[in-house]
């Protein structure tokens, strides 16, 4: 039973309210409490409702779901703050159809009923969790749920690094970066990058090499319980940045190694009765439409 909704809107703000405005009524004529995110509300008239604004921190433990108003890029970031909680997530999309927010405005209102009854289909989707070291201290650590990137800063230089697996060397290569990805983010940078689409419901890790400097560099896929590591080639002498989701961001050179594996915990997703991930690929990529 879900009787404590945590709501999570767009940074930017006002284009989700009206959306957030329907879910408060909708819930409090349900006699259930209704948490606003401080983070992304803070401009929302709650005055109107009597609900409560409430920083991240102080949510942990208090919500039973998280429901995010906006688009994938504010679900991503949502999902790294509850995957530790080991809540539910559900996301309404203010855009076009989206990966991961994936119930309609329009639909809301009767998908937050059937999940009230119980009547939903959930699934478990992994993150990655990665660590840089410098001189083998631990300077940097978060999650990712799409993808975590090793990439060139603003120059036109290629960055220069190599690829071990469980402490297996797998390759040197110069390029503008790597992707590393879930099979959620294989829709994402990845693919655009020439990755392969990956089943979400499987445990694997994708390796993309973004721009490399030999055509033998090719996507390559491991189990999802290899631990990777990136080390920065002994002649490199420049910097790259190493980057989660395409929102947080660290910069590294050659004193420091990054080391990504497989979160312990999964993220678990909501979808409304009968969600299809193929039906959604084809919306998505437009297949089978005619010529």
């Amino acid at each position: 039973m879900f009787k404590r909704i945590g709501i999570f809107g767009k940074y930017s703000g006002f284009q989700s309210w009206k959306s957030i405005d329907k879910l408060i009524t909708f819930f409090l004529d349900k006699h259930l409490t209704v948490y606003l995110d401080e983070t992304s509300c803070k401009d929302f008239p709650i005055e109107r409702y009597g609900v409560s604004l409430m920083n991240r921190e102080s949510m942990q433990g208090e919500i039973d779901i998280a429901i995010v108003v906006g688009g994938d890029g504010t679900f991503l970031d949502v999902a790294r703050y509850v995957v530790d909680q080991q809540i539910p997530i559900l996301g309404v999309n203010l855009g076009r159809l989206g990966f991961l927010a994936d119930v309609s405005p329009q639909t809301m209102l009767a998908t937050m009923e059937d999940v009230l009854n119980g009547t939903y289909d959930c699934e478990e989707r992994n993150l990655l969790h990665v660590e840089i070291y410098e001189h083998d201290h631990l300077v940097f650590k978060h999650l990712a749920f799409n993808d975590v990137v090793i990439h060139k800063p603003d120059t036109p230089k290629m960055i220069e690094f190599e690829t071990f697996i469980n402490g297996r060397f797998l390759k040197s290569q110069r390029s503008d970066g790597m992707i590393i990805a879930t099979p959620t983010g294989s829709t994402a940078y990845a693919l655009s990058a020439g990755g392969p689409i990956v089943d979400p419901s499987l445990n694997v890790i994708s390796l993309v090499s973004i721009n490399p400097h030999t055509m033998s560099n090719r996507p390559f896929v491991v189990d999802g319980d290899s631990e990777i590591e990136l080390r920065a080639h002994e002649n490199c002498n420049g910097v790259a940045r190493i980057t989660c989701d395409g929102q947080i961001t660290f910069e590294i050179n050659a004193k420091h190694r990054t080391r990504v594996i497989r979160h312990p915990h999964f993220i678990k997703l909501i979808h409304p009765c009968g969600h299809d991930y193929f039906q959604l690929l084809r919306a998505k990529l437009h297949w089978g439409e005619k010529l």
